[in-house]
């Protein structure tokens, strides 16, 4: 069953965990905006650093645990660990103070602070063969699907690179003049495989807008917890998208393929 707070509270008090990339952030957000938002980008740190950075951040704001309306985690796709470290804070969290979890699908976050841009693919899963890719355009209202203003043109995937760079070169079609511009951990191996295979009009969104923000995630989940899309602990679980490394390797050994 989905929950939202009590409407009488006119300041709901949000804290943002994003985990899915080496991008390790949190982020306390309220109603008047962010009030606070820390980011960490190292890998392999996120299980040691979680903690000490949510901490940091109440602190930072002179909020006590128990003030929080709600959790708000990025959902994925993203790092398998990354995922379940992140979904294990918040539902510990919401288990001992007893608060919703609002899921925020972690491309949604991509397309918000990518929103300037009118054609956009993202390229999530730089550390493994697999990636899980989206594309979508701007559109005019009544055709948009509601994300930022973007209609999508195709779902969050799980596909090799080189068939989405298939699929993004059929759609640039001969307007190539209209860049395909690229976010998400991969995109920079993205533009740089597209260039390779000498397809242009693809071009990589600048640095800083290639991991997701955590405030934005926070912003995003305050919006989903008034509109009641918040649910209990227990039914907070990732969203991967794809197999794990481990299956993928499992089911080429099962066929006798070879893993070099």
């Amino acid at each position: 069953m989905k929950q939202s707070g009590d409407t009488r509270n006119n300041t709901p008090k949000v804290l943002a965990i994003e985990t899915t990339t080496d991008l390790l952030g949190v982020a306390l957000v309220e109603d008047t905006g962010i009030r606070c938002e820390f980011k960490v980008i190292e890998p392999m740190i996120h299980s040691k650093m979680l903690v000490p950075l949510c901490i940091h951040a109440l602190e930072t704001a002179g909020w006590a645990p128990q003030d929080l309306d709600c959790l708000a985690v990025s959902a994925g796709p993203g790092s398998f660990t990354g995922l379940r470290i992140g979904f294990a804070m918040a539902q510990g969290l919401g288990f001992a103070l007893d608060k919703p979890i609002v899921k925020v699908p972690t491309f949604q976050v991509y397309l918000r602070q990518c929103s300037a841009y009118p054609r956009l693919a993202i390229v999530q899963g730089r550390a493994r063969s697999q990636t899980v890719c989206a594309l979508y355009e701007h559109a005019v209202p009544e055709m948009s699907d509601g994300e930022e203003g973007f209609r999508e043109i195709l779902a969050p995937t799980a596909v090799s690179s080189k068939e989405f760079l298939d699929y993004v070169a059929d759609y640039l079609g001969d307007t190539p003049s209209v860049p395909v511009w690229v976010t998400g951990d991969a995109a920079e191996q993205f533009a740089k495989l597209a260039l390779e295979a000498e397809i242009e009009g693809v071009t990589a969104v600048a640095p800083h807008l290639r991991l997701p923000a955590p405030g934005l995630l926070g912003l995003i989940g305050l919006r989903m917890f008034l509109e009641g899309e918040a649910v209990p602990a227990a039914a907070a679980l990732p969203d991967y998208y794809r197999k794990s490394q481990a299956e993928v390797v499992f089911a080429r050994k099962a066929k006798g393929e070879r893993l070099d």
